[in-house]
């Protein structure tokens, strides 16, 4: 089909539908519906199988795909940087010992193929952090802003930096802040850890950004220590500072093993702090919990995932997104995100809450990545007429099969998917 689609009809999960629409949904949350485009945004949806340009009843259409937290700059290099051991500190021993590789050509090439996949797979937005060591990390920095206006229009590119959270308050801690703000980052980053000057270094990182009119998106707790506590301490310095742009935390992995009551103090914190929750749950079931006492290789007992229910009884925005893509912290994935919602439904039990789930990889990282008002991860009028089409019925049937059969609409024209070759990054 050549001509240009203006209208689709078929099933739809409610919740990404506008408060508005009238039609009924099954017990899967699931509508059918068809769905009129004009100008390359959705126009109407109309309740019912109507008639339609491109008729797909029975087949489920979704928004783009939102993946807020991935790390292209260290995207596939897992041949280069295997972690044998799958441990947290290898990883970081190995990409460390990799980046002596990271010329901007190299950059450029694993992120390229990195974003060719994930558009292939359907993603129209993506956030990367960006390690931010000085001075080398500029060309990191020019070889992503390079991509970002190569896929302006098909792709939103977002990056973060990632540094030391202590050297944001030393001598060099502006030029530390400037250099991902030259380069149109939208948030400064890194990973803060339990320490005595931690309170100090959250005030010095929030003024920062305050300068720089950015936001804050934070590794924290990436770990199972029932005595870290730096979720707690960013959402408290968030309103002493009284911060005014958006806080994203990732992971918050050792919440999970603490003790009821602090669980509840710290979830109530977040909530009235805004801060604003990703979760990795495919990386951090790869790295946490890894027993490994030399040739005594052991049984995980944990999966590493935090409250991911708590927050979203609570409200407080929730998404899930991929992390690491074929290097030393996940030896794995491909940022196709119907694997990270597929995963994350089984490693959560999102499926007890199953009409809401598909907002995981939606209409929350559109929340998180503030792209809610330009329509992304809803259909809704005036959002984009980007669309996966999977040739399933029910929810039951998209998340069972690893290969289901899924095609791709853009520019009102419908495509098949097309993964690229591995021996196009090697």
């Amino acid at each position: 089909m050549t001509d240009s689609i203006k209208s689709i009809s078929a099933r739809v999960p409610r919740r990404l539908l506008d408060s508005g629409y009238t039609g009924e949904a099954d017990w899967e949350g699931l509508t059918d519906c068809v769905v009129r485009i004009e100008n390359g945004l959705v126009r109407s949806v109309e309740a019912g199988q109507g008639q339609a340009d491109l008729e797909l009843n029975h087949t489920i259409l979704l928004p783009g795909f939102l993946d807020a937290h991935t790390h292209l700059d260290k995207a596939h290099s897992w041949e280069r940087a295997p972690n044998k051991s799958g441990t947290f500190n290898e990883a970081l021993h190995n990409i460390e010992a990799d980046k002596v590789n990271w010329t901007a050509d190299d950059v450029y090439r694993r992120a390229s193929y990195a974003l060719r996949c994930a558009y292939a797979y359907g993603t129209v937005a993506l956030r990367s952090h960006v390690d931010t060591g000085l001075p080398w990390a500029r060309r990191s920095y020019e070889a992503l802003s390079r991509l970002r206006e190569e896929w302006a229009g098909r792709l939103e590119l977002q990056l973060v930096s990632l540094a030391s959270i202590p050297e944001y308050s030393e001598s060099s801690g502006d030029t530390l802040a400037d250099l991902p703000v030259e380069f149109g980052a939208i948030a400064l980053g890194g990973m803060p850890l339990m320490n005595p000057d931690l309170d100090a270094q959250l005030d010095r990182l929030m003024a920062l950004a305050v300068e720089r009119s950015v936001g804050l998106d934070l590794h924290v707790d990436e770990n199972n220590g029932e005595d870290t506590y730096v979720l707690e301490a960013v959402a408290r310095a968030v309103l002493r500072n009284e911060f005014p742009n958006t806080v994203v935390c990732g992971h918050c992995c050792s919440l999970s093993v603490k003790p009821l009551k602090e669980q509840l103090e710290i979830l109530e914190l977040v909530k009235e702090s805004g801060i604003k929750v990703v979760s990795l749950p495919m990386c951090n079931l790869y790295l946490q919990d890894r027993r490994v006492e030399e040739d005594d290789i052991q049984t995980p007992y944990w999966r590493g995932i935090t409250l991911a229910h708590e927050f979203m009884n609570r409200g407080v925005p929730f998404a899930c997104a991929s992390d690491n893509v074929r290097d030393s912290f996940y030896a794995y994935g491909d940022l196709d995100m119907l694997e990270v919602y597929r995963e994350s439904l089984r490693i959560g039990h999102l499926d007890r809450r199953l009409q809401e789930s598909i907002e995981v990889v939606t209409r929350a990282p559109a929340d998180l990545m503030g792209l809610s008002e330009s329509g992304y991860g809803q259909i809704v009028p005036g959002a984009p007429a980007a669309f996966s089409i999977f040739h399933t019925s029910t929810m039951s049937q998209l998340l069972s099969r690893p290969l289901v059969r899924r095609q791709l609409f853009r520019d009102s024209k419908l495509e098949e998917m097309n993964i690229p070759d591995y021996s196009e990054v090697i």
